[in-house]
């Protein structure tokens, strides 16, 4: 039997940025997500001296395609998680017809 996953990178980066209120200091977050990255948690803090300070988090969006075969759905699933490069998740399986 052989299965297909999709896979993507699982390490985040973090951005900051600084403004008088939360929607600006979001804003300016949104405009540093380089190409090819989503935007995956913002959190806005507002320490003593009343600017809100930003923290996000981001990941490269890119998802790519891996197989694996095995004997039986339990084997070719247990194959292709072995499979799952370091720094990658695994999102999904499939069957792939025969």
């Amino acid at each position: 039997m052989k299965v297909r996953g999709m896979v993507q990178n699982s390490e985040t980066s973090d951005l900051t940025a600084e403004a008088d209120d939360a929607e600006t200091a979001r804003a300016l977050v949104e405009e540093q997500v380089p190409e090819g990255y989503e935007l995956l948690q913002v959190h806005n803090a507002m320490p003593r001296g009343g600017r809100v300070i930003a923290t996000a988090k981001i990941r490269l969006a890119a998802v790519t395609e891996i197989e694996a075969d095995g004997a039986d759905y339990a084997a070719a699933r247990d194959a292709l998680r072995a499979a799952v490069p370091d720094g990658q998740r695994l999102l999904s399986i499939t069957i792939v017809g025969e």
